[in-house]
């Protein structure tokens, strides 16, 4: 019993290193996304329902270049856990309007792992993660 005693004592004290790995994970998967999206414009634009596209009021290039500029500087804020909660805020609307754009498109695999990571995102927004970040060296506001 001590060394099982022992052991949730040990992950006990190094908990805050989920709320770490959930944040890189979270931004590597943003950044990757992002840079992506100015790599092959073309493929993500193929994405777009029809129903959004005519909404949209910009070109879809143009919108994806600013949707991957988005998802980029998301993934760089949560990797350097730079003013995380705003950053997890950001990824989480921005996932709430994917999974809304993949209503009825029948990508129930995509609609799954996008709300995984709302799901996520939006545990980061709650919580922060000031455990190895930019954020946590700052001085805090009063």
């Amino acid at each position: 019993m001590t060394s099982n005693k022992h052991t949730e004592n040990i992950i006990e004290q190094h908990s805050h290193y989920g709320t770490l790995v959930a944040r890189i994970g979270i931004g590597l998967v943003f950044l990757w996304f992002g840079v992506d999206k100015f790599i092959h414009v073309t493929n993500w634009i193929g994405w777009i329902p029809d129903w959004m596209a005519r909404i949209i009021p910009i070109s879809l290039i143009y919108f994806m270049y600013l949707q991957g500029a988005i998802e980029a500087i998301i993934g760089i804020l949560m990797i350097v856990g730079y003013k995380v909660r705003f950053a997890s805020l950001v990824a989480v609307i921005t996932l709430f309007g994917v999974e809304i754009a993949m209503i009825g498109t029948g990508q129930t695999e995509m609609m799954l792992r996008d709300g995984g990571l709302l799901a996520a995102s939006l545990s980061l927004f709650f919580t922060g993660s000031n455990c190895l970040s930019i954020d946590n060296y700052l001085p805090q506001r009063k």
